[in-house]
């Protein structure tokens, strides 16, 4: 999604933009979004999520409390996942930040409900390609539909066996390396 602002913002110095997962761009998007999660949770899932939840906001301590956050990411990454490889190197992986994911997801919200994004995504001149697991619960094909009426040429790719990080799938992760390297070869 920051690449998708990024690009529409300097287009000049954006040729090539490769979206994975790609998040929601309207409230029906992410409502498609919130009922897989909450299907996919089950009571289980539900009650974890929400004892960290709680957690988190009996938390002061800024430190803990990103901890937390990064201890929510990964179980609802475990939900997102077809068959994830826990063991993939995460040494590009950046540490749980709360203040700054807030932040970005309140500007994200901001700039959607003011109606600037997705309508900006038209200033971009890059090939945008969409690539999508078959079964990440942010609804691929949906946004791909909303997305193509602001970027014209925007491509997408479904891999299967795949949910929202597809180089941490074991079943998708070679298929996602060659969709990416066979689409960034100059044309």
């Amino acid at each position: 999604m920051l690449g998708l602002s990024f690009a529409a913002r300097f287009p000049e110095r954006v040729s090539d933009l490769v979206l994975v997962g790609c998040g929601t761009y309207d409230s029906a998007t992410r409502t498609i979004f919130k009922q897989s999660l909450d299907h996919r949770l089950g009571d289980e899932g539900r009650r974890k999520i929400r004892a960290l939840q709680d957690r988190l906001a009996a938390e002061s301590d800024n430190g803990r409390r990103d901890v937390i956050l990064g201890e929510l990411g990964a179980a609802y990454m475990r939900i997102e996942s077809y068959d994830l490889l826990e063991t993939v190197p995460s040494s590009d992986e950046l540490p749980p930040d709360e203040a700054g994911h807030n932040e970005t997801w309140s500007d994200v919200l901001h700039l959607q409900q003011e109606g600037i994004e997705p309508g900006i995504f038209r200033k971009i001149s890059a090939r945008v390609l969409m690539i999508h697991g078959d079964i990440d619960p942010h609804p691929g094909a949906q946004t791909y539909e909303l997305l193509r009426q602001f970027i014209p040429g925007l491509e997408y790719v479904q891999l299967d066996r795949c949910g929202h990080e597809p180089w941490r799938e074991r079943h998708a992760r070679g298929n996602f390396v060659e969709v990416v390297r066979a689409w960034l070869v100059p044309r």
